[in-house]
């Protein structure tokens, strides 16, 4: 047996489980390296959660920008380099990364090889032997007779490897696999629920035939290939899987009831926050308009004034005139008087 590329991922993976193997066994618990198996992949998920966040936070993006990369699809679908710059300006806007939700399954997918390794090979991985030590053990021998001469050896020196009856180092070909199919389609069958259930724009972008088919697709096949693939490796990588699957289930009810309610409030109050800016924005411009309007309405009542301070001033004058006149008229009429007197009285003479 030699080493491989991913040792620096399963050598630390089996001390681990070693550790919490003897832990257990040494409380004389039953079934401790199956339950070894379940508490290092919790673990191992656990450590995986920051990442899981991450995906459900930029599923939710997608959900958004969706509507508006199909727009700009068909708005520039003869036009490719075009698409793109708007594409990469969607993407700065938004600050939406179309890669940041496949890191977990990127991660996880060296994580599970690291493992098969740790449950076909325990002497090396979970007991400290050296490659060469298995390598001597198993000289002459091929095909499943390796497997079997590397679990022996692994039980005589003290790893007990049985789960309820299950040897967690061999294949298993009847419960372990169907638990793995079942799981995996309560895990696809509770995503997808849950997406259409607390983020509606992923269900609006999810709406078309396709999509609805891709679904239906991944929920029969993903549960198939699981338990086919459950049939070809150690019972205890089986385990791990199954119980990451559950695990998974766990994880969507966690975000439902926490990631999803907190963006979906942080939703409303973005809205919230744009509904009353888009208020200010119309006060705004009301005040503007009503400012104008005072602004002409006190410019026609200035003119009004003026007007009437000359209509009043003119009238003033035409007054004065009159009584200019009417002195005049009268000073005439005393003038006439006293030469009509002055007249008599030279008659009388």
């Amino acid at each position: 047996m030699n080493p491989t590329w991913l040792d620096f991922l399963a050598i630390p993976l089996g001390r681990l489980l070693k550790l919490i193997y003897d832990f257990l066994h040494g409380a004389n618990i039953p079934g401790s390296y199956g339950i070894a198996i379940i508490l290092l992949t919790l673990i191992v998920r656990g450590l995986l959660l920051p990442l899981y966040i991450k995906q459900i936070a930029s599923t939710s993006k997608m959900a958004e920008v969706a509507p508006r990369i199909q727009e700009i699809q068909q708005k520039y679908k003869g036009d490719q380099r075009k698409m793109q710059e708007e594409m990469l300006k969607l993407y700065q806007e938004t600050g939406y990364n179309p890669a940041s939700g496949c890191w977990p399954l990127l991660v996880q997918i060296p994580i599970l090889f690291a493992l098969y390794y740790v449950f076909q090979n325990p002497l090396v991985y979970v007991l400290g032997k050296t490659h060469q030590y298995v390598r001597d053990l198993v000289q002459g021998k091929a095909g499943y007779a390796i497997t079997q001469t590397i679990i022996n050896e692994a039980q005589k020196l003290g790893l007990d490897m049985h789960f309820f009856g299950i040897n967690l180092a061999q294949k298993e070909l009847i419960v372990l696999p169907i638990l793995s199919a079942a799981t995996m389609f309560l895990s696809i069958w509770f995503s997808t629920n849950s997406q259409k259930r607390f983020n509606p724009q992923y269900a609006q972008s999810q709406s078309n035939a396709m999509a609805e088919g891709m679904n239906r697709t991944m929920m029969i096949f993903s549960p198939l290939m699981s338990y086919f693939i459950a049939l070809q490796v150690p019972a205890g990588l089986v385990v791990y899987w199954t119980v990451t699957n559950l695990f998974s289930i766990l994880q969507q009810f966690i975000a439902n009831e926490v990631v999803y309610k907190k963006l979906k409030h942080k939703k409303e109050e973005e809205e919230k926050k744009k509904q009353l800016e888009n208020q200010a924005k119309m006060q705004q411009g009301k005040d503007g308009v009503n400012k104008e309007q005072e602004k002409l309405g006190k410019e026609s009542s200035d003119e009004d004034l003026e007007k009437q301070g000359q209509a009043e001033q003119e009238k003033e004058e035409e007054q004065k005139r009159e009584e200019q006149m009417r002195k005049k008229e009268l000073e005439k009429l005393k003038q006439q008087m006293t030469r009509s007197q002055g007249s008599s009285k030279k008659k009388k003479k």
